[in-house]
C-alpha cells in the first residue's frame, strides 16, 4: 500500500504508457541507425547487459535497473532467450515498435530513444508464448510462494458459470483492490440518483501516494468523475478517501454482500487508505487492532494521528493478515459482475483507462476493464473482459506472503498470459 500499486503491465517507459500507434510497415527499408538500436536491446534481454549502459539517467530515475532486471529475467524464465529481432517500425523519429523473436515465443516493445541514442524508454506491449494454455498458467501460479488463488468465469444474464481456476474461495488481502467496492457504492448512489458523475466536491485529507491528488492543496474542487477516474486508473489514495468518506463508510459496508462478498466482516470496519497506513506505522496500533473486536476496531479509529511517517511503512510486509482489505477471488468476478450489470458507461469507462497490461493484449477485446492493487507481499489483479464474440468473462488473482515481498514482474507476466487466453 506504499507508491507500490501496479500502474500497467511490463512497463518499463518512463513516459505514458499509451503511445501513439506506429504506421503500418510498407516496402520501405529499416533506417540503420533504427536497426542498430534495436539490436542493442538483445544483451539487455539475456541479461549480459546492465540497464545502465544503454538507458538514460531519466529513465533509471523513473524506473530502477533493479525493477528493468527483473522484468527481461522473467521474460526470460518464460520465453527462454532473446534471438533475434524480426521488425522496426519507427512512428517517429524517437520512437519505433520492436518485435523480438524469443525461443518459445514473440516480444514486442515500444522503444523511446533521447538525443545521444540513449533509450529513454521501453514498453513491453504483448508477450506471446507458444502452445500456452490455461493449465500451463494455473500450475505456474501454484508453484509461488505464500499463498496464491484464482478464478476464472464466464458471465451470462443471471449467473456466474465457474471456468477454471484454483483456491477460489480463499480471502486474501487484495490492497487497492478494495476501491472497486468504494466504486460500487458510487455506481449505486448515481443510479439512484442521490449523486451525478458532475457534482463537484473538496478534496479530503490528502493520503500517502500512491496517485497525485496527495500534492494538490487542501480542498481543491473535484468532480465525482475525476476522482473515480483518479482512484480507479493510478490507484489515488486520496481521490479514494475522499469518495469513501463522502459515500460513507457503512453504505460500503452494507453494500458488500449484494457485491458477492461471501466473509464482509474481515473488512469490517472498512479502512481508508489513511487509517491503514496510520495502523501499519505503528506496531502498537497494529497489535491493539489485532486483538480488537469490531466494536473496539471501530472506536480505535477515532484515535488515529492525522500525519503518517511514510518511512515508517518501508521493509517487509506489514500485517497482512490483520490490516487489510480482504476479498476471495470469487468476490471481486462477483463484483465485477455486479459492477457489469449495474454501472453506466461512464463507470464502465473509468474502468477500462489503465487496462493493467500492455496495450497489445487489451487491443484483442471489445473491452478491458481492470483494478490492481499491491503492497509488500500483496498483489491483486482483477479483469472485467468482453470477447469479440461479445461474450464476457472476469478473472481475479491474488498472491500473498506475510513474510517476504512477491515478485511483481512474475505474477503481471503470469496474468498477461492468462488474460490473453480469454479471447
Amino acid at each position: 500500500m506504499h507508491a507500490r500499486y501496479l500502474l500497467a503491465a511490463l512497463a518499463l517507459s518512463a513516459g505514458p504508457a499509451h503511445a501513439s500507434p506506429p504506421p503500418k510497415s510498407g516496402s520501405a527499408s529499416i533506417p540503420v541507425h533504427w536497426s542498430a538500436r534495436a539490436q542493442r536491446l538483445l544483451p539487455l534481454l539475456n541479461g549480459r547487459v546492465a540497464p545502465e549502459a544503454i538507458f538514460s539517467r531519466s529513465m533509471l530515475a523513473a524506473v530502477p535497473a533493479a525493477r528493468i532486471e527483473a522484468i527481461t529475467r522473467e521474460l526470460r524464465s518464460r520465453l527462454g532467450k532473446a534471438l533475434a529481432v524480426t521488425s522496426v517500425v519507427p512512428s517517429s523519429a524517437a520512437t519505433a515498435t520492436v518485435a523480438i523473436r524469443y525461443a518459445r515465443g514473440m516480444v514486442s516493445l515500444r522503444m523511446a530513444v533521447e538525443p545521444g541514442g540513449r533509450i529513454g524508454g521501453l514498453l513491453v506491449i504483448a508477450a506471446d508464448q507458444a502452445n500456452d494454455s490455461v493449465e500451463a498458467v494455473l500450475e505456474d501460479l501454484k508453484r509461488l510462494h505464500g499463498q496464491t488463488g484464482i478464478a476464472i468465469a464466464a458471465l451470462g444474464d443471471s449467473a456466474v458459470r465457474p471456468l477454471g481456476g484454483f483456491a477460489p474461495a480463499r480471502p486474501m488481502a487484495i490492497g487497492s483492490g478494495f476501491k472497486l467496492f468504494v466504486l460500487a457504492e458510487l455506481v449505486r448512489a448515481v443510479k439512484a440518483g442521490e449523486r451525478k458523475w458532475s457534482d463537484v466536491v473538496p478534496l479530503g485529507p490528502r493520503s500517502l501516494p500512491s496517485g497525485i491528488l496527495q500534492e494538490w492543496p487542501e480542498k481543491s474542487p473535484l468532480t465525482l468523475h475525476s476522482l473515480a477516474a483518479l482512484m480507479i486508473s493510478l490507484s489515488d489514495n486520496s481521490a479514494a478517501d475522499t469518495l469513501l468518506h463522502l459515500v460513507g463508510r457503512e453504505k460500503v459496508e452494507r453494500l458488500l454482500p449484494e457485491l458477492g462478498l461471501t466473509s464482509p466482516g474481515r473488512t469490517q470496519p472498512f479502512l481508508s487508505t489513511l487509517e491503514l497506513f496510520a495502523i501499519k506505522a505503528d506496531p502498537a496500533l497494529t497489535a491493539r487492532w489485532a486483538t480488537a473486536d469490531e466494536t473496539g476496531r471501530r472506536a480505535l479509529l477515532s484515535a488515529l494521528p492525522a500525519r503518517v511517517d511514510s518511512a515508517a511503512l518501508a521493509g517487509p510486509p506489514r500485517a497482512i493478515g490483520t490490516v487489510e482489505w480482504y476479498a476471495s477471488p470469487d468476490d471481486l468476478v462477483r463484483t465485477m459482475d455486479w459492477l457489469r450489470r449495474n454501472a453506466d458507461s461512464t463507470a464502465l469507462d473509468i474502468l477500462a483507462i489503465n487496462p493493467g497490461l500492455g496495450p497489445g493484449t487489451a487491443e484483442g477485446f471489445d473491452y478491458l476493464g481492470y483494478k490492481g492493487g499491491s503492497e509488500t507481499g500483496v498483489i491483486a489483479m482483477t479483469f472485467l473482459l468482453r470477447r469479440k464474440d461479445g461474450g464476457w468473462r472476469a478473472l481475479s488473482a491474488s498472491w500473498n506472503d506475510p513474510t517476504t515481498a512477491v515478485d511483481e514482474a512474475r505474477f503481471v507476466a503470469l496474468m498477461q498470459r492468462l488474460v490473453a487466453l480469454q479471447r
